[in-house]
């Protein structure tokens, strides 16, 4: 799982782009956020290169967290010899964007985790243990639960082809 290192307090949460990722990206990109729960504002600060832009937005500008999922390819041979039924692997991106009142997206964080599989044969043949019942966004869930609490929006509601959306 690769997700943001989150520092929760009673006031505010703050949130990088993991040290890995900006290591692959050779330091040329991070995104950094503050939700500040007591001034009711979210602070976005993205550098690309040596460009630095930061963005304030206030708490009535937000209309909902946005909250999509993305299964990544597989680009193994097997797949195109037709070998494999399924032509995902077993992780997924999560994408967590702030949808503001003019309808344009913010993006905040991106959350790679690892999807649950059931237990193959070998697995039973090793003595492997029954692993507790997973979703595959438990993390990418928490920091949308965190949000949504720190900035005071109500429950989920679902919208097709767009995702998980919570208001």
């Amino acid at each position: 799982m690769i997700a943001p290192q989150l520092l929760v307090t009673a006031e505010r949460i703050y949130g990088c782009t993991p040290w890995l990722v900006r290591l692959l990206s050779l330091f040329s990109f991070g995104r950094c956020v503050t939700v500040d729960r007591r001034r009711q504002h979210v602070i976005i600060t993205m550098q690309v290169l040596w460009w630095r832009r930061t963005r304030v937005v206030p708490r009535e500008g937000i209309l909902r967290i946005a909250y999509r999922a993305q299964a990544i390819p597989v680009f193994a041979p097997w797949r195109y010899l037709s070998l494999e039924e399924s032509g995902h692997s077993d992780s997924a991106l999560f994408f967590i964007c702030l949808e503001l009142t003019d309808r344009s997206e913010l993006p905040l964080f991106t959350v790679w985790e690892r999807q649950p599989r059931d237990p193959d044969w070998l697995d039973r043949l090793a003595g492997m243990p029954v692993p507790a019942p997973r979703i595959g966004d438990e993390e990418a869930g928490r920091i949308v639960g965190l949000l949504r609490e720190y900035l005071g929006l109500t429950e989920a509601s679902r919208r097709s082809r767009a995702g998980m959306i919570a208001r």
